[in-house]
């Protein structure tokens, strides 16, 4: 790589920086940011300027912030998911019948992303619920992230780990590569991953992998709950079995979708 590549590369990165900062802060004026990058304030308006310019930020008095376009964007990379496009009306019906959140992961990079959720009539904490979708997550927090971490091959948590590390949140949360290890392997005998209180205490969810025949991961789906309903039978029996019921179900129907025409309209790469 030459020098002028090189620079180029690091102007890019830089301006991701900036969109990075303005989500942390929600909005901000150029000295602010600066202040916040360590960067010069004409380095950082010339970063804005050109955002701005293109429509992913805007300006108010002397503040920004991210612009309506990312919407456009994000909204386009779902839709153009053939796991949203199949699994979407399952998780609907899965959180009608549970009656809680039903939520849909993929994994990139390392992260969990939430690709789409459902709410049931009795779901609860709508607000927590609406900020996950913001930022990825750590794929050992939740069950929808054990899941998935319980179908690749070990090298690959082992990357994982690697990269991301395995931060603590609650003290119910997994913290050591033995013990998700051990995690992993109950995951994989059980058939579906449990989550009690490692992220927010007062929450269990029940998840399990979507997969084909060749155990290549396409993402993973979850309920979850208070404790109060999230217990026994239903944690034990009731809720694995329906929430492994529609990820069989979406699995069919991946599997027909891609034998058919209909796949050459979505994004059909669906492994990591």
């Amino acid at each position: 790589m030459n020098e002028s590549e090189s620079r180029t590369l690091k102007t890019v990165e830089t301006t991701f920086e900036v969109i990075d900062a303005l989500k942390d802060l929600e909005r901000a004026g150029v000295t602010e940011l600066a202040n916040h990058l360590e960067m010069s304030k004409g380095a950082t308006y010339n970063h804005l300027a050109t955002l701005r310019n293109g429509g992913y930020v805007v300006k108010s008095g002397d503040e920004y912030m991210l612009g309506y376009r990312f919407m456009n964007i994000g909204k386009f990379v779902q839709n153009r998911s053939l796991l949203y496009a199949v699994g979407k009306r399952h998780l609907d019906a899965l959180a009608a019948e549970t009656g809680e959140y039903a939520h849909l992961m993929v994994e990139q990079g390392g992260l969990g992303y939430y690709l789409y959720r459902s709410k049931g009539e009795n779901a609860i904490a709508e607000e927590y619920h609406e900020k996950k979708s913001e930022d990825p997550d750590y794929l050992h927090y939740g069950s929808p992230g054990k899941a998935i971490l319980a179908e690749l091959p070990r090298e690959r948590v082992d990357e994982i780990i690697d990269e991301h590390g395995l931060p603590k949140a609650t003290e119910n949360t997994i913290t050591s590569r033995e013990a998700l290890y051990e995690e992993l392997q109950r995951t994989r005998e059980r058939g579906y991953a449990i989550y009690d209180e490692e992220e927010v205490m007062g929450i269990r969810a029940v998840g399990t992998a979507i997969t084909d025949r060749q155990s290549h991961v396409y993402g993973a789906i979850s309920v979850c709950g208070p404790l109060t309903r999230i217990r026994g039978a239903t944690m034990e029996d009731e809720l694995p079995e329906r929430v492994q019921r529609t990820a069989n179900l979406i699995e069919i129907d991946l599997q027909t979708t891609l034998n058919g025409d209909a796949a050459g309209d979505f994004h059909t790469n669906l492994t990591p």
